[in-house]
């Protein structure tokens, strides 16, 4: 009885690992869309600042421009003042890294010393020395302004770099948590299917079989998958430099996942394009024509969905398991698979599947966009 209920506990464990695991990934795929939402918020508030800060400049040069009235360019000016003021008092509250924060204290300062001049050299006018005036436009004035730009680029460039920092640290945490699940897919795959297989014995000990029945044989354990390998082929995949390559590790994929074919899909716009692929004729990958999003495949989900999507092989077919890439921008891809023998519903292989399509996505994320037009992919994957 003790050891049934120390069976039943590990084998909660283990149902329950990737129940938590997925939790987390959501919640981490969750953090870096909010990173990358909140640098695009960042960056949009400098472009309007940057802006702001030129069209000052412009406006300050109309003042002692010959045969201008200065009243509308004193308009302008303060016109601009009041937008930059207010794109600062929005943009505080989003900096997330201590440079920034100087950068912005910094920029504040200067707006301030910006506002000191334009009254300097107002006051000039109303007393009629211009020459003074521009002086002050073009001498303080400038330097300010250029100060002020230069700000916003150590601003910017702050917070790119503390966003980079945490979806680096997102993608690591990604690591382990599929790492978890692998380790827990074993553990069920070797400890679980016999956790809950009821046992009635006979006078001998033996399984009891109704007079005249065949006894059904127990299902196969699943191959469990070499893990070792599974590492060694990430860690080669992250040492990419061309494209030519990747080719010797679909292949390697291919074995460790028993896979009949390998197809990397690379998205441009509202459709993937066929670009590499193992296991099949290069005249076939050529004609492979391109998926749209609203496609009813198992690729076009994992595109649209963001998570593995499988389908079941028939008796004389191949299943097929469908692994998305991503880059900081978004999904960039998926990772295709026919796999036999049934295995694509298996728990390891679909967590060693994600993790090659996260270390595949590190090695093309800086690839060009595919083309728009399926010969253009198709040449691109007969040259590779």
């Amino acid at each position: 009885m003790q050891k049934r209920s120390v069976r039943i506990t590990v084998l909660t464990l283990l149902l329950a690992t990737p129940l938590a695991a997925a939790s987390f990934l959501w919640i981490i795929d969750r953090r870096a869309a909010d990173v990358v939402a909140a640098e695009d918020v960042v960056a949009s508030h400098v472009d309007r600042m940057r802006e702001a800060i030129a069209t000052i400049g412009a406006a300050q040069q109309g003042y002692v421009a010959p045969g201008q009235l200065d009243e509308p360019w004193f308009e302008r000016t303060d016109a601009q003042i009041r937008a930059l003021r207010g794109e600062m008092i929005r943009l505080r509250p989003l900096l997330r890294s201590d440079a920034a924060a100087e950068a912005f204290d910094a920029l504040a300062q200067s707006t301030d010393a910006l506002e000191a001049a334009d009254a300097r050299t107002r006051e000039n006018l109303s007393l009629g020395q211009d020459l003074m005036a521009a002086d002050v436009i073009f001498s303080d004035g400038r330097n300010i302004l250029d100060g002020m730009a230069a700000r916003l680029r150590e601003l910017e460039q702050a917070e790119g770099a503390a966003a980079r920092a945490q979806l680096t640290a997102s993608s690591r945490l990604r690591w382990a948590v599929l790492g978890l699940i692998a380790v827990a897919a074993i553990g069920w795959s070797l400890y679980g299917g016999r956790g809950f297989t009821p046992r009635r014995a006979g006078r001998e000990g033996s399984p009891s079989v109704p007079p005249g029945a065949q006894p059904v044989p127990a299902p196969a354990t699943p191959v469990a998958v070499d893990l070792a390998a599974a590492a060694m082929l990430c860690t080669d995949l992250s040492r990419i430099t061309e494209t030519a390559a990747l080719l010797p590790l679909f292949a390697r994929a291919a074995h460790l996942l028993t896979a009949s074919g390998v197809t990397l899909w690379m998205s441009a716009g509202e459709q993937l394009f066929a670009v590499l692929g193992h296991g099949y004729p290069t005249e076939q990958l050529a004609r492979f024509g391109p998926i749209a999003r609203g496609a009813d495949n198992v690729v076009a989900a994992a595109w649209r969905t963001g998570r593995l999507a499988a389908m079941t092989g028939g008796p004389n077919t191949a299943g097929a398991l469908a692994a998305p890439m991503f880059a900081p921008r978004g999904c960039i891809g998926v990772l295709a698979l026919e796999i036999r023998h049934g295995r694509e519903h298996d728990p390891a292989v679909q967590a060693v599947a994600a993790m090659v399509a996260a270390q595949l996505a590190t090695a093309v994320a800086a690839w060009p966009a595919a083309s728009g037009a399926p010969a253009a992919a198709a040449a691109e994957a007969r040259t590779a």
